[in-house]
């Protein structure tokens, strides 16, 4: 099965990076065409929404495979963006190693590294990590006896421990309970404000991603709907329009609440 990729741009213009033209094709079959994402502002989260087959994973696999295969297409602060600087927490997110999940993030701390020695105080930082997630009881567990949603809290912690500029996450909710989804959505927003990172994720609760998102893309047929703040964009006939379903958005505090209708 081929995959044709036309183009896509990734650059940053002062503070704001930006998407242009991405259009993909999987076997003649095209699934985005044309999509432009503008103003990703750094310190700002931003969530894909859409349907199942929209192309919201796909713009997040390509951007990966294209920062290794072509990285000169995609740029922070004018400079090729390399993996290094690139958290990434794929769908389905399983550790295969038989090693502690501390072993784990001091490992993955010294990828790159020729040095024979481990750096300075690497455990200490890979436990404050996982306290500052909340799973430092996991910290001695082997991580393929992990749960999925306990995997999927790990690959967060694994994606951040080298303080990456640029944080990829494909439904990081998506094996949680209620509690670790916001646990873990509230450390990602607490961090892309702490580094100034750029945040770009798959969610599928739109309410979650009115709650934890700053701009909000949705994605229908693999072209960019519309895209802008959550609480102006996501209403009764976005959701009509992207899900065909009725809903209700009812003001609850500070956040519009999605209510879905019979």
């Amino acid at each position: 099965m081929g995959i044709n990729v036309n183009r896509l741009r990734v650059k940053t213009l002062l503070l704001v990076s930006v998407i242009t033209s991405l259009s993909v094709s999987f076997g003649g079959n095209r699934v985005l065409n044309d999509l432009t994402i503008s103003e990703i502002h750094f310190g700002e989260m931003v969530s894909l929404i859409g349907k199942n087959g929209a192309g919201k994973s796909t713009v997040l696999k390509q951007m990966t495979k294209l920062i290794r295969f072509d990285p000169h297409l995609i740029t922070l602060a004018g400079k090729p963006l390399v993996l290094d600087e690139i958290g990434y927490v794929p769908q389905d997110h399983r550790i295969t190693a038989s090693i502690s999940v501390v072993e784990l993030l001091i490992t993955t701390m010294h990828v790159g590294s020729s040095s024979l020695f481990t750096k300075a105080d690497s455990a200490e930082k890979a436990l404050v990590l996982l306290y500052s997630i909340g799973i430092i009881h996991l910290a001695n567990k082997i991580c393929t006896e992990l749960s999925g949603g306990e995997s999927q809290m790990v690959g967060l912690a694994q994606a951040v421990i080298n303080k990456p500029k640029v944080l990829i996450l494909d439904e990081p909710t998506s094996a949680l309970d209620m509690s670790n989804q916001l646990k873990l959505l509230e450390y990602v927003k607490a961090y892309t404000r702490q580094y100034s990172a750029y945040v770009l994720m798959v969610v599928h609760d739109l309410n979650l991603a009115i709650q934890y998102s700053d701009k909000v893309a949705a994605l229908h047929d693999g072209r960019l709907f519309t895209y802008g703040e959550p609480a102006h964009i996501i209403d009764e006939q976005l959701i009509k329009d992207l899900f065909s379903v009725k809903s209700r958005i009812i003001q609850l505090d500070d956040y519009p609440v999605v209510v879905v209708r019979s």
